[in-house]
C-alpha cells in the first residue's frame, strides 16, 4: 500500500500573471441618458397637453361669440323684414304725399343695338 498526499501543494514559482483586459466598473451614463429622455418626454407631453387645452378654451370662446353674432344677425334680419313690410311703408308714403301712378309707360330696350337708340316717352314732360 502506498501513501499518497491528499492534495498537492502548488509550487509558487509556477504561478504567473497573464495579460488581459482590465475589468471596467459599470457606467451609469446610458441610464442617465435614458432618464433624461424620459423626463424630457414627460415634460413635452405636459406642455403639449397644456397648449391643446388652451386652444380648446379659445375655440369654445370663439364658438360662443359666433353663436352670439348669429343671434344678433337673426334679430337684424327680422328688423329688416319688419321695416321692408309694404303694409308699414304705404301709410308713411301717403303721409309724405306719394301715390301710386295711374298710368305706366313701358320702355323696350334692344340689348344688341346696331346704332344708338334714344327712348321716346311719347309725350313731352313724362318720365323726365
Amino acid at each position: 500500500m502506498s501513501v499518497r498526499p491528499l492534495r498537492q501543494v502548488p509550487d509558487r514559482n509556477r504561478l504567473r500573471v497573464l495579460p488581459g483586459k482590465r475589468l471596467r466598473k459599470p457606467t451609469i451614463a446610458p441610464w442617465m441618458i435614458m432618464a433624461m429622455i424620459g423626463v424630457v418626454a414627460f415634460l413635452g407631453l405636459g406642455f403639449a397637453r397644456t397648449s391643446l387645452d388652451r386652444s380648446a378654451f379659445e375655440l369654445a370662446e370663439l364658438d360662443k361669440a359666433i353663436n352670439e353674432q348669429i343671434a344678433i344677425n337673426r334679430a337684424l334680419e327680422l328688423e329688416i323684414a319688419r321695416l321692408e313690410n309694404p303694409a308699414r311703408i304705404a301709410p308713411l308714403a301717403e303721409e309724405m304725399g306719394l301715390v301710386a301712378p295711374e298710368t305706366t309707360n313701358q320702355l323696350l330696350v334692344d340689348l344688341e343695338p346696331t346704332s344708338p337708340v334714344v327712348a321716346d316717352a311719347g309725350t313731352e314732360g313724362q318720365n323726365q
